[in-house]
């Protein structure tokens, strides 16, 4: 017996695809609840296992995928015995029927492979001084390294996001395949010769790492049942935020030891171990692939080609030049069309622009008044982690304490996120003007501010998607990747300028004052969108063509 947990792993399609391994489907039809997979490993003085299948059990081939729809499912069955779907409710092979040491394993590995590849856009910044010397550029160009990356990761969406929801192709291949061309790239950036090589590999790099960011939500939700979904993604968030403020300090203690390009090194032993635990232990997640795994099991082991899901019979009518086209440009109309969208869009990229312009601000404030070294700075980034703590606290509060008791009256409308969002939004520019005028009485006054930071953004983000998602269910994908690529082009603007808005807006006493200050009433701006769609959130959705 083949052991469930390695089951539908990239290590078992190289097996199977090799005809080393054999997976048997055969012992699911006629079963409605056994969903047990038996497998055999061929060998030269083995034969291989057979299952013998009678008529009548592959005429009673049973795909339910609701009790509640028993009667409807069992017409379906009698007319189209050959259509695959779940077993029942309780089929174990459905992810949402894993067992809690399985999921949480799975999680595990998304948050991982968020982490290393979300590493790969601050890890480079302190050896940014160091490309300067050797490759002969200035500032702003060196820094173009560090924006190209988020600026890829914000495209990479548009391109990977569709081809994940693909039955045929799933999640899994896309991270597996993209996270060992990332892996190829890092040698590249160990080894570059030429600025502008390195400059075209960052942005190829960040194309390549955006699926953990664009996809790993959607994997959560394929693996958590609704009601913990809010729960399990703000968790990932944790992660996904604690990655990039953990990756200067790495990087800056490799620079002491080594010289930059090690910097790379390092990021390409993180990715390739992450490589080779996915490759092993990352099952297939997307539900619909499952079916469509069982569904090609099947017809190789009966020899009978009628097995197929749902599915795959969409996918084989689709018309791929009007998918592609729509994948490219509905992001964008409905940015244009939707106020709401727009509104926030805005709001959350001018949070995310602002994030990685403090990678521009702490070595002006850190190093340039209170002479932290390259290390000591990376540790001044560990403000945001412990905002994170906070930020996470508070959200679990939020869902507990507010919005499960109206879910459970009935009283629950989409509008009840901003609640969270109108009660920390005044973090946002507090945290903006304190950053700007503390800095240079104590060092620990910047850091707090990074607490109240993370606070407003974390929370904005988490209540902010959860209210575009429940909003757009049907073009959610497009919502969501028209976000990444708005967010991606301020965070990958912010940093260019960054240094030229403090070193000319700035004084002698207070260096990033009326910088930061320009930004906090921006914020002010931006804080008061959540109030607004409160209170005229439902009007404008009424009147959208699409929402649900």
């Amino acid at each position: 017996m083949y052991s469930d947990t390695y089951k539908n792993s990239f290590a078992t399609d190289v097996l199977e695809y090799l005809h080393l391994l054999k997976i048997s489907e055969t012992s699911n039809i006629g079963s409605t609840t056994d969903y047990s997979a038996t497998v055999t490993l061929n060998d030269d003085n083995k034969d291989i296992e057979k299952n013998s299948i009678s008529n009548n059990n592959q005429n009673s081939l049973i795909p339910t995928s609701s009790s509640a729809e028993e009667n409807t499912d069992n017409e379906t069955i009698n007319k189209d015995p050959f259509l695959v779907d779940w077993n029942g409710d309780e089929d174990p092979e459905h992810p949402y029927n894993w067992s809690t040491p399985k999921k949480t394993i799975m999680i595990l590995q998304v948050m991982l492979l968020t982490a290393v590849t979300y590493m790969g856009s601050s890890i480079y910044t302190p050896g940014q001084e160091a490309v300067q010397k050797e490759f002969h550029v200035g500032h702003v160009a060196a820094t173009l390294n560090l924006s190209i990356y988020v600026l890829g990761y914000g495209i990479g969406p548009i391109i990977f996001s569709p081809l994940s929801e693909f039955a045929t192709l799933g999640r899994q291949n896309i991270y597996i395949i993209t996270l060992f061309c990332f892996c190829i790239f890092q040698i590249g950036a160990a080894t570059v010769k030429n600025y502008g090589g390195m400059v075209v590999i960052r942005f190829i790099s960040g194309i390549f790492c955006s699926p953990a960011l664009a996809t790993g939500g959607a994997t959560v939700t394929d693996i958590m049942k609704p009601e913990l979904v809010p729960v399990v993604l703000g968790l990932w968030a944790v992660g996904a935020i604690a990655a990039p403020v953990l990756a200067p300090l790495l990087g800056a203690a490799i620079l002491e030891a080594k010289d930059w390009r090690w910097i790379f090194w390092l990021l390409l032993w993180m990715c390739a171990a992450t490589l080779i635990i996915l490759i092993f232990f990352f099952p297939e997640t997307h539900h619909d692939n499952i079916l469509v795994r069982r569904a090609r099991r099947l017809r190789k082991e009966t020899g009978d080609q009628r097995y197929y899901t749902t599915a795959e019979k969409k996918e084989s009518e689709l018309d791929m030049k009007s998918f592609i086209l729509s994948s490219l440009y509905k992001p964008i109309k409905i940015i244009i069309k939707e106020p709401i969208v727009l509104a926030f869009d805005v709001y959350i990229a001018l949070c995310y622009g602002i994030f990685y312009l403090f990678f521009e601000a702490f070595p002006i404030v850190f190093v340039g008044i209170y002479h932290f070294t390259v290390v000591e700075l990376g540790l001044a980034f560990m403000g945001f982690q412990v905002g994170c703590i906070f930020a996470y606290a508070i959200y679990l509060i939020f869902l507990s304490k507010y919005l499960a008791p109206r879910f459970k009256n009935g009283l629950f409308v989409p509008e009840d996120f901003m609640v969270l969002s109108m009660i920390v939004s005044w973090c946002l520019p507090f945290s903006l003007f304190f950053f700007g005028w503390t800095a240079g009485i104590h060092w620990i006054l910047p850091i707090v501010a990074e607490v109240f930071f993370v606070i407003n953004t974390f929370n904005i983000f988490q209540t902010v998607f959860a209210y575009l998602g429940m909003s757009y269910p049907e073009h959610v994908a497009s919502v969501f990747a028209g976000n990444g690529l708005m967010r991606a082009g301020f965070a990958s603007a912010f940093p260019l300028f960054g240094q030229a808005m403090f070193n000319n807006l700035g004084s002698e006493k207070y260096p990033v004052g009326w910088g930061s200050s320009l930004l906090g009433f921006i914020g002010v701006g931006v804080s008061l969108i959540p109030f607004v769609i409160y209170k005229y959130g439902a009007f404008l959705r009424s009147k959208s063509s699409f929402t649900n």
